[in-house]
Parts: C-alpha cells; structure tokens; sequence
C-alpha cells in the first residue's frame, strides 16, 4: 500500500482482536464472528504488501455487508440490536480499506470519494466502531485532498465566485406578522432561565450566535468545499405528510446542484436536508457552531444537533417535539409560527401512533369545514433571520416556512423541568 494510503487509513495495529470487542456472538452468531476475524485477517495480510489485492477480497465483505442490511431492514429500525449496527460499520470500513488495496492504492479523486462514500453508509447505518475509525478515515481523506488541491493551486469547488441560489418557479411569500413572538437580545442566563425556560415561554433571541463563525463562513459554495462529498439523507416533497414524500441517499454536493441551483431540476423540485446529524460526519462544519450556554444552564450537556438546509419554500408542517430547541438561524430567513400546548385540541393531531405529534392542518390554507376548532387557536409568529435564535418549548407546536435558502441549526435539549414531557 503507498505511504499515502497507511497514512490515510491509519489501521490500528490490534484491529485482528477486535470484532470481540465491538460484537456479541450470541446476537449475530458464531459464524459471522468467524467471517468477520477471517476478513480483518485478510484485509491486514494484503495491506501489509505492495501489490494490488485481488477483486476476491472484497467477496466475503460484500456477503457480510448483505447479512447485516437484511438485519437492520427488518421489522422497526429502533428494535434493532445495535450489533448488527456495529457489524455493518465494522465491515464498511474494511470494504473501504480493501477498495484502495484491490484499485492498487493511487491516490486518485475518485478513489477517495469511494472511500468516502463506503464509510458513509457505514456511519450512516451502523454508526461507528474503533474509537470513531469511520469518521477518522474521512477526515483524513478529506485532509488528504484539500492537501493536494492546495499543492497543485486548485480547489475542487473551482471559482464560484459567480454562483448564487436559482429563483425558484413559485417564490415564497414573506407573511404580515400579526402576533409576534417576544423578541430580546441576550438576556442574562437567570433571566432565560425565570422568565422563559421556566415558565415554557418562546422567545426569539438576537445577538446569540454573533461568535459563531459560521455566520460569516457559511454559503452553498462553502458547505460545498467541506463537506460536499458527504452522502446525506434528503427528503424529496415539500412536506412530509404528503403522499408523495420519499427520502433519497445523495451527497451534500449533489443535493446543492440539484435542488439550490437547479440544475437538472427545471421545475423546481422541492427537497430539504432535514433533522440530519451532519456535524457528527463533518467534524470542520461543526468547528464554525458553538453550544449556546443556555442549553447547559439549562442542565443539559449533551443535547441532540441537527442540521436543516434547504431552498427556499420547505415546509415544516405543524408539530410538536417532546424535547426543549434552540433553534438557531445560521443562513437565510424563516417563517415561524407557534402554538402552546394548551391548544393541542384546537390543532387536530393525526390519529395513527407515527404522525400523532403532528397537526393536520394546513396552517396557511387551513379547510376549516374539516377543521373549525382551528380557526379560534391562539398563536404567535415571526421570520427568524440570520444570527436569531429561537427557544421552542417542549410540546410547543411549531409551523416552520424558509424565505429563502436557509441553513438552521437546532439543539434538542432537556430542560430541568422537562422529565415528565420526555
């Protein structure tokens, strides 16, 4: 293997004693514990050489990869044992180590982003094994070839100085606000916390991400060069109760051509890169966001970071969230709309289990033959720009409309008075 590549891949020397570690015979079977030391064996003895692998060693990886899918794909996603989530992270990262050794180890560009892609899936469906080896092996791809653009004066991303997000076919209307939600700026810890977290009051804050670097970093053509070879679920259809709503597997870069440009997209398709842990795949976007100390005031060290990116026009259709956000504004603007708790009979939750924490209605077409409780719901509403965060209670139904290309960060967090709400 070229000193590049063990360079890159950083394969931990006591990795051949490790499927143990990471896996439970009596879950997955004595026979995939077998296949999977065979395969770390293998794997090793080629890397260790200088010649190219044969195409056979990736064989026994691609039926280990297949027995695991089937595994993760049956019955609930949530009921399944995390080792078959171990075992398809696992064998990603060998497939990916063996896809350099089989192609004979030139560092080429499209060699890395198959790398990048196989380790992908493997975080994306198993999450990670070997003290993060997934994410490690990205970042040290992405590294890698940041280097060697750098060397050669090019950038992947070329000059994008002329590129701006496409105007969409039907743009999206900026509202009237008729009852705005309370706007402050900064307010003391103590006074978030007494004046709003306690008493599950929403509140828009300005001046709370001005450390952010992001406010200033952040653009299409930015996302694009740290992490655009990234592969990410992305939601196809304006909102997600429509029929027509499905997710598709594509990387950051592919989803920016398509669906903020429009590229190949001349009738405007919608699609939003919704609820998606990008910052835990992409550790350099995640060094441009801070933790607001609210969230930790509030007693909670570890909240859940989502990222939201999309055009203009995606939907977030009225719904409730049983943990505490901060939802921050990082690009482009919002329109937001918030109803208490308390109206929860006046905003007609679906009736099945899976959508029950989400309105049936359409909140600025509302059919109120159908729904007529609606229309004596009180609430409150505001556009949420650049630098703005904004604290959703727990249970605090929220309608959420982008204005334009728009990048949100949220933070999922327990508040102190929540443990009965989660």
């Amino acid at each position: 293997m070229l000193e590049a590549w063990k360079h890159i891949l950083n394969i931990p020397c006591d990795i051949s004693t490790c499927s143990s570690s990471i896996l439970d015979a009596s879950v997955v079977g004595h026979r995939v514990i077998v296949r999977l030391d065979a395969a770390i064996r293998d794997v090793l003895a080629h890397a260790s050489r200088d010649a190219a692998a044969p195409a056979s060693l990736l064989q026994p990886l691609e039926t280990l990869l297949l027995y695991a899918w089937q595994e993760l794909n049956t019955g609930k996603w949530s009921d399944v044992d995390a080792n078959w989530h171990a075992l398809y992270a696992a064998v990603s990262w060998l497939k990916a180590v063996a896809t350099v050794l089989v192609r004979g180890g030139q560092p080429t560009e499209a060699l890395g982003e198959e790398v990048i892609r196989i380790c992908d899936m493997g975080h994306l469906m198993g999450g990670d094994v070997w003290e993060g080896i997934l994410i490690h092996t990205i970042s040290n791809v992405e590294k890698y070839r940041s280097g060697v653009a750098a060397y050669d004066g090019h950038s992947s991303a070329g000059n994008t100085d002329h590129l701006h997000p496409a105007k969409r076919p039907k743009p999206s209307h900026r509202p009237a606000i008729r009852h705005p939600i309370p706007t402050v700026h900064l307010p003391s810890l103590q006074a978030f916390h007494s004046t709003y977290l306690s008493t599950h009051t929403p509140v828009i804050i300005q001046g709370a991400l001005s450390t952010w670097p992001a406010l200033d970093k952040w653009s299409p053509e930015y996302l694009r060069q740290v992490c655009g070879s990234r592969t990410v679920p992305v939601e196809l259809g304006r909102r997600y109760t429509d029929t027509d709503w499905t997710q598709q597997l594509m990387t950051v870069g592919q989803f920016i051509d398509r669906y903020i440009y429009l590229r190949d997209n001349p009738d405007g398709q919608m699609a939003y890169l919704a609820q998606h842990e990008l910052f835990r795949q992409a550790p350099g976007l995640a060094d441009d966001i801070i933790t607001p100390d609210y969230v930790a005031f509030a007693g909670d060290d570890e909240p859940d970071v989502n990222a939201w990116f999309g055009p203009e026009g995606t939907v977030s259709p009225l719904h409730y969230d049983p943990k505490e956000n901060f939802l921050c504004q990082v690009m482009g603007e919002k329109f937001i709309r918030l109803y208490r708790e308390e109206e929860s009979e006046r905003l007609y939750p679906h009736e099945s289990k899976m959508l029950g924490n989400t309105s049936q209605v359409d909140v600025e077409n509302p059919d109120l033959d159908r729904f007529p409780k609606f229309s004596e719901a009180k609430y409150e509403e505001g556009i949420l720009e650049a630098g703005d965060m904004l604290y959703i209670p727990a249970r605090c139904w929220h309608f959420v409309r982008s204005l334009s290309v728009s990048f949100s960060v949220s933070f999922w967090f327990n508040g102190q008075n929540d443990a009965s709400s989660n």
